[in-house]
């Protein structure tokens, strides 16, 4: 149920580094809020950027909206592994201004898809979690000084009579949280008709979170947290995260269960090189989703996989750190490891940190 009894304080944020940052969870949330759902792309060819992310990530189509299903306004195609669903959508001609009754989401608007890609090239257009009720959530976050993009619109499936409700409330730039509820139980969304074909995951399991650049960062951190209740999960400053030559402030957002992490980075400036946070603020042409974290159990195979994939249409990787880095790696992290894995780390280019928590490896796609 949804509910605005739980508001958050209205305290501006502060940075204040990592070292000197507690957590706390104060269950703040405006409305009940349970996870990613899904993360959708605009570009200007979906059939070739989808088949792209199947191939280079192993992905599997399980859903899709263009032509042939009766949409003319867009392609749409749904790529999933595990719970992570990333949806590839180009707009048709710009003689169809509004999609029709035939398109899954009667909201899109085609010629403003046309302006996004030429404005952002292939980009992020939509962040979507799973809500208890998304009308009321969109209604809460309006009232709280969200801005509203798309009202509540209800999607029934004709074959089943269930239904998804969605609505949207801008996230930053031209990013918008996209709501989703209903007692829909098939692929996505209403409208969007099945595909099937055989299962080529490669491990990837789920959104771990998605990472926002921005230029300022606490009005952006002020503003989300007000409409949706969520709090800082953790931060890093440029004294924490930063080199001489350049450098970013981060605040990450978390929902009450903690199963939706949203960090936002801002460019800090007076360094020798331009922040990579600015060039990205450039090159975008505005505040944008920059980066993806995604979870697998199994990052050696994963990653394996798409190596192999790499000169093959696949993704290319950052460089590896050097034969020093791998070197120092057991004294730093010591025996969690058998020899054979420190090697096979070395071998993908695997970064290793350690913490508290536990162990992460992680690795970065250029």
């Amino acid at each position: 149920m949804a509910s605005t009894t739980a508001a958050p304080s209205t305290t501006k944020m502060q940075l204040v580094g990592f070292k000197n940052f507690v957590r706390h969870n104060p269950k703040s949330d405006r409305f009940t809020m349970h996870k990613f759902h899904h993360v959708e792309f605009y570009c200007q060819d979906a059939t070739n950027v989808s088949k792209r992310f199947g191939w280079g990530a192993g992905l599997n189509l399980v859903a899709k909206s263009d032509q042939s299903t009766g949409n003319h306004a867009y392609a749409s195609y749904v790529m999933q592994s595990g719970d992570l669903q990333l949806v590839i959508t180009a707009p048709y001609s710009r003689q169809n201004q509004k999609a029709t009754s035939t398109a899954p989401l009667p909201h899109f608007d085609v010629p403003f898809a046309h302006e996004f890609c030429a404005k952002h090239g292939l980009a992020v257009r939509a962040m979507g979690i799973s809500v208890e009720d998304a009308k009321a959530a969109y209604d809460i976050s309006v009232a709280n000084g969200g801005e509203g993009v798309t009202p509540p619109q209800e999607l029934t499936d004709a074959a089943t009579g269930q239904v998804s409700v969605v609505s949207e409330v801008k996230l930053y730039g031209e990013v918008v949280l996209r709501f989703v509820s209903g007692n829909f139980a098939g692929r996505f969304l209403p409208g969007y008709e099945n595909v099937e074909g055989p299962d080529v995951s490669i491990g990837l399991q789920r959104l771990d979170h998605a990472v926002g650049n921005l230029p300022n960062l606490l009005e952006a951190m002020d503003y989300v947290c007000g409409f949706t209740g969520w709090h800082e999960y953790a931060e890093f400053t440029a004294e924490d995260v930063g080199t001489v030559d350049s450098g970013l402030n981060s605040m990450v957002l978390a929902n009450n269960t903690e199963t939706i992490l949203l960090p936002m980075n801002e460019p800090t400036f007076g360094t020798k090189r331009k922040s990579q946070i600015q060039t990205f603020l450039e090159q975008n042409e505005g505040p944008g989703l920059q980066h993806m974290a995604l979870k697998t159990n199994d990052i050696f195979h994963t990653l394996s996989e798409m190596r192999k994939r790499t000169h093959l249409g696949g993704f290319d990787f950052m460089p590896k750190p050097s034969a020093a880095y791998y070197k120092n790696l057991p004294a730093k992290i010591g025996d969690v490891f058998t020899a054979a894995q420190y090697e096979k780390i070395e071998q993908l280019g695997l970064l290793v940190d350690k913490d508290d928590q536990g162990i992460l490896l992680q690795i970065f796609t250029k």
